[in-house]
């Protein structure tokens, strides 16, 4: 169902999972419900979503396939060190990703003059460091303030975004004139960046991760710029890639379209948090 349903004339009955209610004219109000009548008005009347997609794929034994959610409770994947252990070189590079005091040492580096016209795919920017390299703004913190660029949530991704999310480091030659890097079957930056970790695990053993997800609107393909890329070890991404999944089906988290939304907005915020 879309996050708002047309509710014609102040009259009908609505399933329990319709939520919030639109007049023909786009006043709101209120909520209906089997058995309630006309809506009250409330504003702090209940707002569910309910839909039959099947979120997750990551086995029948945890799929969900539709489901309900109150889209107003803030929707937040939580990562535990502790617990978490099985895709902890990920959690790693999130929580550097996150803190504006350590991102400037994320790759690709970003530094003054840079430009998101500026960033030419088969010429990433040195590794350095080179001494300049600028902090990041990189959403998603559900641990920064809600009125801050860092505190913004994350989206689900519109259909299609995912890959043009990765294309903007990946699949490609490309070279470092610099450094007298050269990959010219092409690959991912990671190979560049990370290569000390590709060295350590064994090429086939790392992959390339990035932050925010590439399944989010807010992925490199936004600026090119305010994004963090990381190799580490293929099981460690895999586990996360399910983890996260999994998140995305337990909390009804549909694919970015609001144009298809009565409201132009889409319902699927949600934010990252690591902890102990």
């Amino acid at each position: 169902m879309p996050a708002l349903t047309q509710y014609k004339e102040n009259k009908g009955r609505l399933p329990l999972w319709d939520q919030e209610l639109l007049s023909e004219k786009g006043k709101r109000l209120g909520v209906v419900r089997w058995g309630q009548g006309i809506p009250a008005n409330h504003l702090w009347s209940p707002s569910f979503r309910c839909d039959w997609r099947a979120l997750g794929n990551f086995g029948e034994e945890t799929a969900n396939n539709g489901g309900c959610i109150y889209i107003r409770a803030d929707r937040v994947f939580t990562m535990s060190k502790s617990r978490d252990e099985e895709f902890l070189d990920v959690i790693n590079h999130i929580e550097k990703a996150l803190n504006a005091a350590t991102n400037a040492g994320t790759y690709p580096p970003f530094r003054p003059g840079d430009t998101t016209d500026g960033r030419v795919k088969s010429r990433p920017p040195v590794k350095g460091p080179l001494g300049n390299e600028l902090p990041k703004v990189i959403s998603g913190n559900y641990a920064a303030p809600p009125d801050t660029p860092a505190g913004a949530p994350l989206w689900r991704a519109a259909k299609g975004v995912y890959k043009k999310n990765r294309a903007v480091f990946s699949g490609t030659p490309f070279s470092v004139p610099e450094d007298n890097y050269d990959l010219p079957y092409g690959g991912t930056y990671c190979r560049y960046y990370s290569k000390e970790v590709y060295q350590q695990y064994g090429y086939r053993y790392v992959q390339c991760d990035e932050y925010p997800f590439a399944s989010t609107e807010q992925g490199a393909l936004k600026d090119k710029i305010h994004y963090s890329i990381l190799g580490v070890r293929e099981t460690h991404n895999q586990a996360h890639g399910d983890a996260l999944k999994a998140f995305y089906g337990h909390y009804r988290l549909l694919d970015y379209d609001p144009v298809n939304t009565i409201t132009k907005v889409s319902d699927s915020p949600f934010w990252v948090e690591i902890v102990n």
